[in-house]
């Protein structure tokens, strides 16, 4: 799976053969055929190995007995830190986004994206019982989404480097965004 994960992040869906598949992992296509039906079915345990257990930890993190603040936090920056640390990961979700692959889209949906995304609903139904916790969880993932993809360009940009507590200042700044928009910090009053 890991072979597999890595080349469809490199070369996409349509370019990766059956016989790259199984070069890849020093076997034959035939021996790919008697645990998988095709190359769909091989894409599909790819897609599930690399997200499966992200999605747990995600669901498991909004559902937690902590603060609902500390636990937006700690979210943010763990969904941050996953996409930033996993580029076969980020890579094969970009990819799955381009194309559109309906049927690719709707497995992933369903098989990795919906139980962790309701949980953040839920999360943000606690943060603010009077907003629409699905446009909420929606902000949410946007927000960690769009840093992600634009990593590559925030240094020159922003003239500074992109280091880890760049990103943790990011997902501190992401979380008081959706807990209290755009009003100052109590901290920044302070400093005034």
């Amino acid at each position: 799976m890991q072979a597999a994960a890595a080349l469809f992040a490199e070369h996409g869906f349509a370019a990766v053969s059956i016989r790259d598949l199984a070069r890849a992992v020093n076997t034959t296509p035939a021996a790919l055929y008697h645990y998988f039906s095709d190359k769909d079915a091989i894409y599909r345990a790819t897609l599930e190995f690399v997200f499966s257990d992200k999605a747990k930890a995600t669901s498991d993190l909004a559902k937690g007995q902590e603060a609902p603040e500390i636990m937006l936090e700690r979210l943010i920056t763990w969904l941050i830190g996953q996409f930033l640390d996993n580029p076969v990961m980020t890579s094969l979700l970009q990819r799955e986004l381009l194309t559109g692959d309906r049927e690719r889209i709707s497995f992933l949906t369903k098989e990795v994206v919906a139980a962790p995304f309701r949980e953040i609903e839920s999360l943000m139904r606690r943060l603010a019982p009077n907003h629409e916790d699905t446009l909420s969880a929606v902000s949410v993932l946007s927000l960690v989404l769009g840093y992600v993809e634009l990593t590559p360009v925030l240094e020159g940009i922003t003239g500074q480097p992109v280091t880890r507590e760049r990103d943790m200042a990011f997902a501190n700044h992401a979380s008081h965004l959706v807990l209290h928009g755009l009003s100052p910090r109590p901290d920044a009053r302070e400093a005034h």
